[in-house]
């Protein structure tokens, strides 16, 4: 059957129609990736370190968890923070706030205290330079240059 019948009218008017819709979609499309690539967050996603079972997850709005497995007597610590981008420097720093130690050591149930959290993710607690390459994160503390390697997880 053919569309609009033997009209040509109606048929270029669909197809005009059916051009603008997807030059639209098109257009939508773009101007997301362009965001993306340029204006959205580089490091935002969760990202796995094999060596120690920790986990950071960066989302917008500079918020971040740290989950630590079996860190602290085989218990998972989960630590809310904030932190900083700066992307034209390619540098992030985490703030780790003392309301958020203290709700992650009421999270224990008195497996640890606020100030065993603290000195345990201290290492967190600082300025890095960044370096994304593909699915790997690479941070290196500002001071003494120690590296903390990544993998992007799902």
């Amino acid at each position: 059957m053919l569309i609009a019948g033997n009209d040509e009218e109606k048929r270029n008017r669909l197809w005009n129609y059916a051009m603008r819709g997807a030059t639209i979609l098109i257009l939508i499309v773009a101007v997301f990736f362009l965001y993306k690539g340029f204006f959205g967050n580089p490091l935002e996603g969760t990202w796995k370190q094999e060596d120690s079972d920790m986990i950071l997850e960066i989302r917008g709005k500079n918020q971040a968890n740290l989950v630590w497995d079996n860190l602290i007597e085989n218990q998972t610590l989960t630590v809310d923070m904030e932190y900083s981008l700066d992307k034209s420097n390619k540098e992030i720093t985490f703030q780790i706030h003392q309301d958020a130690l203290e709700a992650a050591a009421k999270k224990l149930d008195g497996g640890a205290s606020a100030e065993d959290i603290e000195s345990a993710v201290s290492s967190m607690r600082t300025k890095f330079h960044y370096s994304v390459d593909g699915r790997e994160l690479t941070l290196t503390e500002w001071d003494y240059g120690d590296q903390i390697f990544f993998t992007k997880g799902e």
